[in-house]
């Protein structure tokens, strides 16, 4: 069975064009703070277990031979070479070292995407910021509204957001819709210099090809019929401050060398006008779609790709952060019950179906069913005693009594999440092996989560 599967891997990387990329950003230690799946694949880890580890562990358990990120936070300089993992993948890796302002590592970028070496691969401003304590705090639980990070991929993600955001260095999120790439960007304007500046959004797929160099670069008076006042494009407007533009691979191709433009002189010309308009905005893009396979196929510039593709953030999907699923369940539901004036709980029932649910359209899908759920409710919950023994969600005479302890929407999901472990444990007859497996767990999750209900409730 082993040797068919090697067989098979190595049947896969013969073109070597049609598989998806690999993805490691480490510390300057070589611990691994975001990745992806297929990375965890050509290991045979998943990515949970790939986002504990650092790059030397890998080497040392024989994943593989030689760790082109060591090699390059130890030289300070790009690596390429083909890295062979002991499942048969052969794979043409990249290194790049991003350096702090004292010419120290902060971050390496290790990726499998190719580079002809025409374009340089990472092109970091160099105009960095006073770091700030805040950039410090790595793990904390972030204060924006929208971030739920429970589980270890969500808080790495924060991790290097918090590292990145007083650089003006470009981030280019990718994951699947509704992962919550604008949440994410948002969490970085907060945490920058830039929050006096406006954060701006466009939507590339929203616009008419005909309208997009209008939106982008503006235009002057008289430039074309109906032109009667010049207007600011969308990079002036966002000077100072940060310009997400989701989507980013729906942009045509023809404007896609004159956004390069920009990035390259940090100055756009209006439609009409002769002289070109310094601007100075962070850019910071995102898209669902891969946008290497784009490259290949011609429809997406590669000079551009590597130009945007600094510091890479990748969002995996719902359906596989369990305790993040869990978290937001409890935010939506704390968010509508409080905008509609409702009292909505959810049934064991209801909640298990939650967590069995892929979720494809991930948190804006969660966000949809939960609003609906509170809208279209008609009941109040029923707080019996038989309910409350089942109805682990449900505003019964314990929390009622407890009330005054729940300070904020930490607190709630703490006592929520804590109630449900118990319910789970007591179904289990104590077991706590049996619960972790029930749950999607390690069985110290449940611990931890069970001191942190009691530290709220003060028992």
């Amino acid at each position: 069975m082993g040797k068919k599967t090697s067989d098979k891997n190595h049947l896969a990387v013969k073109n070597h064009h049609d598989l998806p990329s690999t993805l490691f950003v480490t510390d300057a230690k070589g611990n691994i703070l975001i990745s992806n799946e297929f990375t965890a694949l050509t290991l045979g880890l998943t990515l949970e277990e790939l986002l504990k580890m650092n790059v030397e562990d890998l080497v040392k358990a024989g994943y593989y031979k030689h760790s082109i990120t060591i090699e390059a936070i130890t030289t300070k300089q790009k690596v390429s070479r083909t890295v062979d993992t002991h499942r048969g993948f052969h794979i043409r890796s990249t290194a790049i070292p991003i350096f702090q302002k004292d010419g120290e590592v902060q971050l390496v970028v290790t990726t499998s995407n190719e580079y002809n070496g025409k374009q340089p691969f990472f092109d970091v401003d160099p105009s960095i910021v006073n770091q700030s304590n805040k950039n410090k705090e790595q793990l904390q639980q972030p204060a924006i509204p929208g971030i739920v990070a429970e589980s270890l991929a969500m808080k790495q993600i924060v991790k290097v957001c918090n590292q990145i955001a007083a650089y003006d260095s470009k981030i280019y999120i990718h994951g699947e819709s509704g992962t919550g790439k604008e949440v994410i960007a948002r969490y970085i304007y907060q945490r920058s210099n830039r929050t006096q500046g406006p954060f701006l959004t466009i939507n590339c797929a929203s616009i008419p090809s005909a309208m997009f160099e209008q939106e982008l670069f503006g235009y002057e008076k008289g430039a074309f019929v109906g032109a009667t006042e010049a207007k600011k494009g969308i990079f002036e407007l966002a000077n100072d401050g940060i310009l997400f533009l989701d989507e980013i691979a729906e942009m045509p191709l023809a404007l896609q060398a004159k956004l390069l433009r920009v990035i390259d002189h940090n100055e756009v010309r209006r439609i009409g006008g002769v002289q070109n308009v310094p601007i100075n905005c962070r850019i910071i893009t995102a898209t669902n779609k891969d946008l290497w396979k784009l490259v290949k196929k011609g429809v997406f510039r590669e000079d551009l790709y590597y130009r945007i593709n600094v510091i890479p953030i990748h969002i995996p999907p719902l359906r596989d952060r369990k305790l993040d699923l869990i978290g937001l369940i409890s935010y939506f539901l704390a968010e509508f019950n409080g905008k509609y004036g409702e009292r909505l709980v959810l049934s064991a029932d209801e909640f298990q179906k939650m967590l069995k649910n892929d979720w494809p359209g991930n948190a804006r899908e969660l966000r949809n069913y939960i609003e609906r759920l509170v809208v279209t409710s008609q009941n109040e919950p029923d707080t019996s005693k038989e309910d409350a023994a089942t109805d682990w969600f449900t505003l019964d005479h314990f929390i009622k009594n407890n009330l005054c302890k729940l300070n904020n929407l930490k607190d709630f999901a703490a006592v929520a999440e804590g109630r449900y472990i118990t319910n789970v444990l007591e179904t289990c007859n104590g077991k706590g092996i049996e619960a972790a497996k029930k749950l999607g767990v390690d069985r110290s999750v449940i611990y931890r989560k069970l001191k942190k209900m009691d530290e709220v409730l003060g028992n």
